[in-house]
């Protein structure tokens, strides 16, 4: 009985432990014993962590989507890869590398600081408690909607100086391979849904008369469109849609 008392005396500090670090990481806890305890541990990972808006035409299933920077002829919702703010000291004790031109995601001046960089396996939790806390990084994505409609003149910077707008959903894939990366990945999404006022939305019925104006970095596209990856105009396909283009039809992917 003594050696019993004894040995759970010890074990208790362990047991109590274990049941705090569970606890502290039950949002994740799945992925928690996954990135510890099994082939993941060390493995690079790689984190894309992001913002994007739907932007519905008022009054229609279509939705206002532009063309990527970096992927020819890919159409895409507004926003991106949040921005990190801050010194290098927290990404540098878990050993991060930024992505490189190698698969094709090289870091310029206006992808610097992107969340898109990859840690081992054994920092997953920590990269996501951090991203959580929404410490020392972007919480929106209202710089890409500057940057993507009223910066190459899209939208009216007047008209679309200030608007609200609404956090709907968030979607992630854990773990999830890609072949274009060659590693793991955990990709993250925030959507925000645009709250246009009455000024606004006569702007954007106006914008889709415009029709296709892939030249000018845009589109308006269909729910159908966004189902099938594609934007056709009669029998030829103009555009590709990005694969995240779904979350605003309320899909996954």
């Amino acid at each position: 009985m003594g050696v019993y008392t004894g040995l759970l005396s010890l074990a208790k500090p362990i047991i109590t432990k274990g049941a705090s670090i569970a606890w502290e990481n039950r949002e994740h806890l799945g992925l928690f014993f996954k990135t510890r305890f099994t082939k993941y541990k060390d493995m690079d990972i790689r984190f894309s962590m992001s913002g994007i808006y739907k932007i519905q035409i008022p009054g229609t299933n279509k939705y206002l989507l532009v063309l990527n920077r970096r992927i020819p002829d890919q159409l895409q919702p507004v926003g991106g890869a949040y921005k990190r703010f801050g010194d290098d000291s927290l990404f540098n004790k878990w050993g991060y590398r930024p992505d490189n031109s190698r698969n094709g995601l090289d870091v310029d001046d206006k992808s610097s600081k992107d969340l898109r960089f990859m840690v081992k396996g054994r920092y997953v939790i920590e990269v996501l408690n951090w991203f959580d806390s929404k410490q020392e990084r972007e919480t929106e994505p209202r710089r890409e909607f500057k940057e993507e409609l009223i910066d190459t003149g899209i939208l009216d910077s007047d008209v679309f100086n200030y608007f609200d707008q609404k956090h709907i959903r968030r979607f992630s894939k854990n773990l999830v391979w890609s072949d274009y990366f060659t590693c793991f990945e955990i990709l993250t999404y925030d959507v925000f849904e645009l709250k246009p006022n009455e000024e606004q939305r006569r702007a954007l019925v106006e914008l889709d008369k415009q029709g296709t104006k892939l030249g000018n970095g845009f589109a308006i596209v269909s729910c159908d469109d966004i189902q099938q990856l594609r934007l056709m105009e009669g029998n030829r396909q103009v555009a590709r849609i990005g694969h995240h283009s779904k979350l605003l039809i309320n899909q996954t992917f």
